[in-house]
């Protein structure tokens, strides 16, 4: 049996602080660095950080001394501002030799297009590294979890997929909420494409993997938009809006094929339960629904704990949402340590819908 893998945490926010807490958690783990963006934090034991007392490891806010450490793979958890930012900080990880599994946009670099995923493939290869996209939306619910779904379904026609999130218990991100548009009239934050660009990124992957790996070519991809406002004021732990203003903010992204719509996903962030669209009975959902012979309707719900009837326990204060993705990027990490250099996608699960059974699927970017 090989020893703990060291695990590297960039961006202890949300995420990267439950990481850490999860990484305490499992034995086959070892915390080895934690990278802040913050200058408080810098010098600060992670542990502390994280709320669960010293570990031993202190957060550092310079990226050579980071880098300087002996890491199996990083945990990229940094900050999404929709500008790409974090590219030039992920290709010097890669090129430094440090795997890297990520929740940001880089499930799919094929999607931002062939000069960009060539320019990570060249940056993983040269230093003999490897790069995964992981998390729950892209990264399981889509590219494993629907698919695998296909297996029941012959003549697949079109997949939906909807997340609806309760934004309302979480702590933090309030001001970058209001830039989504939450909390002011309807009729100002219509064309504030803030929120749109920012899941865009995320959300078009699906779709193109999809397409790419089943041979599908895709005309075009159409966004579309729904605020709805609330008619009484709201006070959650994370704001704070009066009536009148947008409670709840939508969109959706299909893609045509042959003049068709072929693949759907769409995202729902709302603002506590009276805003809670009616298709989503809970916080934490998703949906899949594929359209064929038979057609399927499958759900997901996430708490805390169904035995005991409770969203948030208090040795994790993370919404559930957020732990699933921690999970599925830490469940990564063994693959991603032992693949070949370059970008590692999501495999195709075993058997599932083709659209010849006689014909393997191109999967064009593997």
């Amino acid at each position: 049996m090989r020893t703990p893998y060291r695990i590297a945490v960039a961006g202890p926010g949300g995420l990267g602080l439950c990481a850490i807490r999860e990484i305490q958690r499992l034995p086959e783990l070892e915390l080895a660095a934690v990278l802040a963006y913050s200058p408080h934090k810098d010098g600060v034991d992670a542990g502390e950080l994280a709320g669960i007392g010293p570990v031993g490891v202190s957060a550092t806010t310079s990226l050579d001394t980071f880098l300087d450490t002996e890491i199996d793979c990083v945990l990229h958890c940094g900050r999404d501002f929709g500008d790409w930012r974090t590219d030039d900080e992920i290709l010097r990880m890669l090129e430094r030799g440090v795997n890297v599994v990520t929740m940001l946009p880089y499930h799919f670099l094929q999607s931002r297009g062939a000069e960009i995923a060539a320019r990570f493939r060249a940056a993983a290869e040269k230093g003999g590294a490897t790069l995964h996209g992981s998390g729950i939306t892209p990264g399981f619910f889509n590219e494993r979890f629907a698919i695998a779904a296909t297996g029941l379904v012959n003549d697949v026609t079109h997949i939906r997929f909807a997340e609806f999130f309760n934004i309302g218990p979480v702590v933090g991100g309030g001001d970058m909420l209001r830039m989504f548009g939450f909390g002011s009239p309807k009729a100002q934050v219509e064309g504030n494409d803030a929120a749109a660009a920012m899941a865009e990124a995320y959300l078009r992957q699906p779709i193109l993997f999809y397409a790419d790996q089943f041979g599908i070519d895709v005309e075009r991809i159409e966004r579309t938009a729904r605020l709805a406002e609330t008619d009484r004021a709201l006070s959650e732990p994370v704001m704070s809006i009066d009536p009148g203003t947008v409670g709840l903010v939508s969109y959706a992204w299909t893609g045509y094929s042959k003049g068709k719509p072929f693949y759907t996903t769409e995202v729902y962030w709302y603002l506590g339960d009276s805003m809670r669209p009616d298709e989503c009975p809970v916080n934490d959902f998703w949906l899949i629904e594929i359209e064929g012979r038979p057609s399927l309707r499958i759900t997901v719900a996430g708490q805390a704990s169904y035995q005991e009837n409770v969203y948030i326990k208090p040795d994790e204060p993370t919404p559930p949402g957020y732990i699933m993705t921690v999970v599925a990027m830490l469940q990564a990490v063994p693959a991603v340590v032992e693949a070949a250099p370059g970008l590692l996608l999501p495999a195709l699960p075993q058997f599932h819908w083709k659209p010849d059974m006689r014909v393997a699927v191109p999967g064009k970017a593997r």
